[in-house]
């Protein structure tokens, strides 16, 4: 991914995340934004509904003007503004389009804003599916909640945004550079629904962003400390038995200089979800 599109509030913050990462060009777009003539930012004309933004979305292809490569497109569905998703994404069709969405609390919005959030988590998901979309990655704030372990009210939804953008960084970073050694192949073709999260190996606990019925595939990204990868000989056969299941499975190992060690997971589906949780 060489470029994020943040849309609306929660997009935008997590594109702010992205943006701490230099190989990261970002695009924001919503209402009201700092910095109106500011390059990558555009303030959409505020709508009074989700309706009215799918039908008066401006074209914005000179916004995009020399967009090309992969892009990650991210957004919430529960705001009015992911009405002009589509037409948003049709400006940039030529691009590899991966997308990040993350289902807000839906107990706590209004039974209008489920029902639109719905809409908007479907038909994506029918997109993706079809293979209009390369890949869309699901996260439930819950789920990322849970991994963190307590969460100050203050600051709560920055430190959500962090662990999804560093996992989701740190899982791209992996899949471009050489590993000690893997078992890693490309991903079914129609495996397109995905979440990302961590493997706790002390609990033997993969602790995934969305819960995903029917997982086809798991990757297993383990950054390893150089000198024990150098010196400890159990290594290998730990994580060949810590991968064990009925799902497909498939690991790389990669040599870091930190001295914790990591775990990150990517986990496949080729089934939309349904879950109106």
């Amino acid at each position: 991914m060489d470029t994020v599109i943040g849309l609306g509030s929660a997009g935008c913050n997590i594109a702010d995340e992205f943006a701490k990462y230099s190989q990261y060009k970002i695009y924001k777009i919503d209402c009201e934004l700092d910095g109106l003539r500011q390059e990558g930012i555009y303030n959409m004309p505020w709508q009074d509904s989700v309706e009215r933004y799918e039908e008066k979305c401006p074209d914005m292809t000179n916004f995009f003007k020399g967009l090309s490569g992969d892009i990650l497109f991210v957004l919430g569905g529960s705001g009015n503004i992911s009405g002009a998703a589509l037409s948003i994404l049709e400006r940039v069709k030529h691009c590899n389009i991966n997308i990040l969405y993350v289902r807000p609390d839906l107990e706590s919005i209004s039974i209008t804003k489920k029902n639109q959030e719905w809409v908007v988590f479907n038909i994506l998901q029918e997109y993706t599916r079809s293979g209009v979309f390369e890949r869309m990655y699901l996260v439930d704030n819950s789920k990322v909640e849970k991994t963190l372990g307590n969460v100050p009210v203050i600051g709560y939804y920055d430190k959500l945004n962090n662990m999804i953008v560093s996992t989701l960084h740190m899982v791209n970073v992996y899949n471009h550079i050489g590993s000690v050694v893997d078992t890693f192949s490309k991903p079914m073709v129609g495996r397109r629904i995905s979440t990302i999260g961590f493997y706790d190996t002390k609990n033997n606990e993969n602790n995934l962003f969305y819960l995903l019925d029917n997982v086809g595939e798991v990757r297993y990204y383990y950054a390893i400390n150089r000198e024990k990868l150098e010196t400890d000989g159990d290594i290998l056969k730990k994580v060949r038995e810590q991968i064990k299941g009925d799902t497909e499975t498939s690991y790389g190992i990669f040599a870091t200089n930190y001295e914790q060690d990591y775990v990150y997971t990517i986990a496949h589906s080729s089934e939309i979800q349904r879950q109106k949780k």
